[in-house]
């Protein structure tokens, strides 16, 4: 699966919308490759990005950090 395909699926699981609140049409709006409005999606392509990439469990991990800390 390339990237896309598994953002789009995690995009969706109902927990996803239901733990985050986040309308099931704007989810099917949302791309891997834009900018997100909501920052857990901003994560979720970091994690994923970060996977695909082979980066350092470290590297993602500090990705996210920035992530949070954009809140």
């Amino acid at each position: 699966m390339t990237a896309e395909e598994i953002f789009k699926e995690v995009l969706k699981l109902p927990e996803f919308q239901d733990i985050f609140g986040i309308a099931k049409g704007d989810l099917e709006l949302e791309t891997f490759n834009t900018k997100s409005n909501y920052p857990v999606i901003e994560i979720i392509k970091a994690i994923i990005s970060g996977q695909e990439n082979h980066r350092d469990k470290n590297a993602v991990f500090q990705n996210i950090q920035k992530q949070i800390m954009q809140l």
